[in-house]
């Protein structure tokens, strides 16, 4: 039975190579990131992580939670992923992989957490 090919569009992504100006999807991410629900929390964590980690230019994978400031940051190494957990809002990611970092501060900033 052949494989399926498959297309995943994820929330955010970072790109250092793009495609062409017609290129509808990215075959290049450095940096992928999914926002979790409810929803769709399986489908991330499972059948798109395993797709995404497959990619040789993926350097990290980020999975952000709705209901808390809360992300874990699979990164690359020699070893191959890891997971790191990012809690808090003064917690800060460190994206060394594109020169930058993300404040978990700015990235819930419009998120009212009851």
């Amino acid at each position: 039975m052949p494989r399926e090919t498959r297309f995943y569009y994820p929330d955010g992504m970072v790109v250092c190579e793009p495609g062409g100006p017609d290129t509808s999807f990215q075959e290049r991410p450095v940096v992928v990131t999914q926002v979790l629900s409810e929803s769709t929390r399986r489908t991330d964590e499972g059948e798109k992580m395993e797709a995404y980690l497959l990619i040789p230019t993926l350097r990290i994978y980020l999975l952000v939670e709705t209901g808390r400031p809360r992300v874990t940051a699979h990164r690359r190494g020699d070893q191959g992923f890891a997971a790191e957990l990012y809690e808090g809002l003064d917690a800060v990611i460190g994206l060394p992989e594109i020169g930058t970092e993300l404040a978990l501060s700015e990235l819930y900033a419009r998120v009212n957490f009851d």
